[in-house]
C-alpha cells in the first residue's frame, strides 16, 4: 500500500514573495513523500500588477489554485478590504481541501490573512523570515504576528532564531535554514545583457541603475513628498534608471503615477518595467551598476552580486546589512551624493572579496528536510510561551 503523501499548501501573494518562494516549492514537489499544493492571491491575479501568476505557471506548476483577492484599491481602507477577502477566499478553499501544512513566507498583509485563515482552521502553519527587522513599516508588526500565529518558524540567520525565540516560541520549533531568496545562485541561468539589450530594450553602454521604491507605510501621507525627493536625485544622476513597480500597499498607487510620468521623459533616460522573469530580473542584477531604492531585495540578494546599494530612508531600518549598502535620508542631496558615491570605481571595488551573510544556497532543500521528517498526525499545535529573561519594565 502506497504510503500517504503529505499535502503542503504553499500561498504567494505578488512576484516579490514567488521569487523566494519557487525554490520552496520546487523542492517540495519533487519530494516523493510530498504533495504540493500552490495558491496563489492578491497581486499575482492582478493585470496591472502583470498577471504575474502566468510566470507561476511558466515554472511548471500548472495546477496553481487562484483566488482573486484585491479590491482594486490601495488608499488604507482599500487594503483593509483585500485583507478581509483574503481572510475569506482562503477560508473558504480551506473548508473544502485536506491540508498537512501552510507555508507562509514574510510579512504582507495578504500573508497575515492567510495565516489568520489556517489558524481558524486548525492548519499547522510554517512561517519563512521570522525573527527580521524593518522598523520603518507596518511589515515589522505583521512579521512579528505572523511568528505568534505559526508553529514552525524558518529563519535565516542565528540572530532571528534569537529573536524568534525570545517572543516565546519553542526551541525545537526554531530552524536556521538561511534565505531561499539565495537558491537561484545554484538553481537558475540569468539573462544575459545581450537578452536584456533585445527583450527590455535597455542600452548597456551607459551606467544602469535599478530603483525599487515602496511606500513607508508608517508615513503613507508622506509619500508624494518622498517620492518627489527620489525623483529629484535622479534627474541628476549620471546613469540611466530602470523602475520597477512598486509592491500593492497603501498608496502605492501615487509612486506608481509620479514615475510612469518620469519615465515618459525622454531626457530622464528612464524605463519602467512591471515584475519580470526570475532569470531576466537575476540577469539585471548581474549587470547592472548600482541599485536604488527601499526594498530588502538591496539588503539580501545584492550582496551575492557585490552590487552597490544606495538605501533610502527607514523602510529596512534595523536589518543587517552588509557594506555594500550606503544609508541615505529620504532627500535629494543625500540620494544624490549616495549615488555618486555608489558609482566611484574605489566603491566597487571595495566589495570584491564580500560574501553573503544570509545563506548557502540550500535553504530550500533545508526546509523540506525538516517538513519531512514530521509526523502531522501527531504533530502540537498547542504552543507553550517558553520565558526568557525579561527586563524589568519597572526600572
Amino acid at each position: 500500500m502506497d504510503k500517504v503523501k503529505k499535502r503542503i499548501c504553499v500561498i504567494t501573494g505578488s512576484r516579490a514573495d514567488y521569487g523566494l518562494l519557487c525554490w520552496v516549492m520546487k523542492e517540495i514537489a519533487s519530494r516523493a513523500d510530498m504533495e504540493l499544493v500552490p495558491v496563489a492571491v492578491g497581486a499575482h491575479l492582478e493585470p496591472d500588477w502583470g498577471y504575474t501568476v502566468k510566470h507561476i505557471e511558466s515554472d511548471g506548476f500548472t495546477d496553481v489554485v487562484k483566488i482573486k483577492t484585491f479590491s482594486g484599491d490601495t488608499s488604507a481602507c482599500g487594503i483593509a478590504s483585500t485583507t478581509a477577502e483574503t481572510v475569506k477566499g482562503l477560508s473558504a478553499f480551506f473548508a473544502s481541501t485536506q491540508l498537512d501544512l501552510v507555508v507562509l513566507l514574510g510579512d504582507r498583509y495578504e500573508i497575515l490573512a492567510a495565516a489568520m485563515a489556517a489558524l481558524i482552521h486548525n492548519i499547522p502553519i510554517a512561517h519563512l523570515g521570522g525573527g527580521e527587522i524593518s522598523e520603518g513599516v507596518i511589515d515589522d508588526s505583521i512579521r512579528h504576528a505572523l511568528t505568534k500565529l505559526s508553529h514552525l518558524h524558518f529563519v535565516i540567520t542565528e540572530k532571528c532564531a534569537e529573536r524568534v525565540m525570545a517572543m516565546g516560541e519553542e526551541s525545537w520549533r526554531v530552524h536556521v535554514s538561511g534565505s531561499p531568496r539565495l537558491d537561484f545562485m545554484s538553481r537558475i541561468k540569468f539573462s544575459s545583457k545581450d537578452e536584456l539589450a533585445q527583450k527590455l530594450g535597455i542600452d548597456f553602454s551607459r551606467k544602469i541603475a535599478l530603483v525599487i521604491f515602496h511606500p513607508l507605510t508608517l508615513e503613507n501621507k508622506n509619500t508624494e513628498e518622498q517620492t518627489a525627493e527620489l525623483i529629484e536625485a535622479l534627474k541628476q544622476a549620471d546613469c540611466s534608471k530602470i523602475m520597477f513597480y512598486p509592491n500593492i500597499d497603501t498608496n502605492s498607487g501615487t509612486i506608481i503615477k509620479m514615475l510612469e510620468e518620469f519615465a515618459g521623459d525622454k531626457e530622464n533616460n528612464a524605463k519602467i518595467f512591471k515584475p519580470l522573469e526570475m532569470a531576466d530580473y537575476l540577469g539585471l542584477l548581474n549587470s547592472i551598476d548600482l541599485m536604488i531604492g527601499n526594498s530588502s531585495a538591496g539588503i539580501v540578494e545584492s550582496p551575492s552580486f557585490k552590487l552597490p546599494v544606495v538605501n533610502i530612508g527607514d523602510r529596512q531600518k534595523g536589518r543587517d546589512c552588509m557594506r555594500n549598502v550606503i544609508h541615505v535620508p529620504n532627500n535629494s542631496t543625500a540620494i544624490l551624493k549616495g549615488i555618486m558615491e555608489a558609482l566611484s570605481p574605489s566603491f566597487k571595488d571595495s566589495l570584491k572579496d564580500m560574501e553573503n551573510i544570509y545563506g548557502d544556497g540550500m535553504a530550500s532543500r533545508k526546509i523540506a528536510d525538516v517538513i519531512s521528517k514530521i509526523d502531522f498526525s501527531k504533530f502540537s499545535l498547542v504552543k507553550k510561551n517558553v520565558q526568557k529573561e525579561v527586563l524589568d519594565w519597572r526600572k
